[in-house]
């Protein structure tokens, strides 16, 4: 009896020691349009990077595209706080060539931001357990960036 014990400890001991020594299985890769650096994740547009703690919901999100245009919305969720959320697209929306245009806060938070041609919504709210994230892109009408640009207030016709 003492030798089976003994036996079993052993082989115990030399699976555990084995898999110890074996490198680990490399992660499912990601979806295609999506890759991740650090801390980032990009759907459906290089340059709108999305914190890898919120999952894409595929069925509210689309994306429109022809061969000079590509807009859409995104919708995402998971349990992340707001004030981190702002300063995360704060920070790496400019790192992606994004002007930070303005912001309204309340309940919800809307960030408005401006690259070239196309304009980027940023609209999040908190409920008890998540929050929810709304990402649209669109195009910049040409008199928005002259406004935007030229910093007037006035339309002219």
């Amino acid at each position: 009896m003492r030798k089976i014990v003994v036996v079993l400890c052993m082989v115990a001991l030399f699976t555990s020691g084995c898999a110890y020594f074996q490198k680990p299985a490399k992660s499912s890769s990601p979806q295609p349009g999506q890759q991740d650096v650090l801390n980032q994740t990009f759907y459906g547009f290089p340059d709108v990077p999305v914190p890898s703690e919120l999952k894409f919901v595929k069925e509210k999100s689309f994306i429109y595209e022809t061969s000079n245009l590509r807009v859409g919305v995104m919708y995402l969720n998971g349990n992340v706080e707001l004030q981190s959320l702002e300063d995360y697209f704060k920070i790496n929306m400019i790192k992606n060539g994004w002007r930070f245009i303005n912001s309204f806060k309340f309940k919800e938070v809307s960030m408005n931001f401006l690259k070239d041609d196309k304009t980027c919504n940023i609209k999040m709210v908190r409920d008890s357990f998540n929050a929810e994230v709304e990402i649209w892109v669109g195009p910049a009408s040409s008199l928005d960036k002259g406004a935007v640009h030229k910093g007037n207030n006035k339309i002219n016709n």
